[in-house]
Formats: structure tokens, sequence, C-alpha cells
């Protein structure tokens, strides 16, 4: 009998750790968010896919931050998810990553947790905003970082 109740049990057990989605994108927005819209009025420097990159991302609950900026053939993301849910860290990175790169396909997609590079990308956001910053210095940031969040540490 005692064998019976601690198969059943285990079976329950196991059976709560099913297939399920790292993450599931909320009804409402997260309104704890630090979320910043760029708006620029410079063409070449335009923050457009950055910006409903930023939005589709707000709906996740998960998420703390997010900081993305875009060239005219690259778009960085960098998102800090809850302190509880980064045991699930790389299955969140590649989930968003997948539906960022089907929401861009014409856009070489980056989207990475680490802070440094939010870090980066939010003085790169504040110049943007500022309005200090060419398109071809803002191109060459960007390449800097992308090429900071794939170096190994």
């Amino acid at each position: 009998m005692k064998r019976w109740l601690l198969l059943i049990g285990l079976l329950c057990i196991l059976s709560s750790c099913g297939n399920e989605s790292a993450l599931e994108p909320s009804k409402n927005k997260n309104e704890a968010l630090d979320l910043t819209h760029i708006s620029t009025n410079d063409q070449d420097t335009s923050q457009q896919q950055a910006n409903q990159a930023k939005a589709a991302l707000s709906n996740y609950e998960e998420i703390t931050a997010i900081k993305a900026v875009n060239t005219s053939k690259q778009l960085i993301i960098a998102v800090q998810v809850e302190q509880n849910q980064r045991f699930k860290l790389a299955k969140i990175r590649k989930q968003l990553s997948k539906e960022m790169k089907e929401m861009f396909p014409d856009l070489k997609v980056e989207l990475t947790t680490d802070k440094k590079i939010a870090i980066e990308l939010e003085k790169l956001e504040e110049k943007l905003k500022s309005g200090s910053m060419s398109k071809k210095s803002m191109e060459k940031r960007v390449k800097k970082i992308v090429d900071l969040s794939k170096e190994q540490t």
C-alpha cells in the first residue's frame, strides 16, 4: 500500500513538470516595466523597429526592463527578467529571440539578457534621444555593442 501511495505521489510530482512555455504573454501591459521609447527627428537614425520590439516584449510580466536600438540592418535588444525567473534564463532568451526574429525577418536580431549590454544600450538610447549622434557613429557603436555581447567572459 505504501508503495502505491509513493508511486502515485511521484507521478503527480512528475506530471506537474510538463512542457510549459518559459514565458506567456499577459493580456495586460506590464506597468512596472522600465520602458523608454526613442523618437528622433533624423530619418537615418529612426528607432521605429526598436520601439516596436519594446512594445511587443512589454506584454511579458517576467520582463522588468527592455533596452533596444536598431540600425538599418541590425536590431539589438537587452532584456532583464525577474530574479525568480533567472533559472529559466536560457529558455526565455531562446523563446524571445525566436519571436523577435519572426517579427523582424529583414533585420539581424541580437537579443541578450546581459546586464553590461543593457547598460551600454541605455547610454546609446540617451545619446539618440538627445540627438547628438550621427548615423555612422551609431552604427559603429552598435557594432561594438554586438561584439561585446558575443565576447566570452
